[in-house]
């Protein structure tokens, strides 16, 4: 068990490699992106001068770079749990797609953008896979970092495309008008006014698994 003296060293205004290893390893547990890394850069506040850090806890989950709470937990020197609370300052990396090249709006993304870890701010998860079908949302030059909001799945708002509903080996297709629809959807409008939601899969609008 540390002693009080090097733990209130630690928890003061520490570098990067003094972080308590119970700090960081609270901070990579609370991060829920896929392949993600946390890095702890820097930590404000201590548990009290006679209380030695046993472990440490991030409350919630974190999904990008930012300042989280810390709850610190540790014990006397007659076993007695004690406890107090700091600041850390976390930068988030993980496996991230980019574009290598500049694209024009409606450009596809296939073939045009490679993999490598980023930086994640909070609010702006990244995509480590590609949507099938996937094109640029609007122009982008070459090395940006790829989400949701860049992307567009499917046919554009307005234009003609192919619903195709499966049930089991039966299927059936008809033609509908693309509409807006939320992130990762695509939508459609039937000519019989219904607005149906589905996946895009081989240049159609899928109603069920393909």
């Amino acid at each position: 068990m540390w002693s009080s003296l090097l733990v209130a060293a630690l928890l003061a205004t520490p570098a990067p490699a003094e972080i308590a290893t119970p700090v960081r390893v609270a901070a990579a547990e609370a991060v829920t992106l896929p392949g993600a890394q946390a890095e702890v850069l820097e930590l404000t506040g201590a548990l009290p001068s006679h209380c030695a850090l046993t472990r440490a806890e991030v409350p919630g989950s974190v999904s990008g770079s930012g300042r989280v709470a810390v709850h610190l937990f540790g014990a006397e020197e007659g076993g007695r749990a004690c406890d107090g609370w700091a600041w850390a300052r976390i930068r988030v990396s993980a496996p991230s797609l980019v574009t290598t090249r500049p694209l024009a709006e409606g450009d596809p993304l296939d073939g045009a953008v490679a993999t490598v870890q980023r930086e994640v701010l909070a609010g702006r998860p990244p995509l480590s896979t590609l949507p099938e079908g996937a094109t640029a949302a609007r122009a982008l030059t070459a090395g940006v970092a790829v989400d949701e909001a860049l992307i567009r799945v499917g046919a554009r708002p307005g234009e003609p495309v192919a619903v195709v509903l499966r049930a089991g080996a039966l299927f059936v297709e008809q033609q509908g008008r693309a509409i807006a629809c939320r992130r990762g959807r695509v939508c459609a409008l039937l000519p019989t006014g219904r607005r149906v939601e589905g996946i895009w899969h081989e240049g159609r609008i899928v109603l069920g698994s393909p």
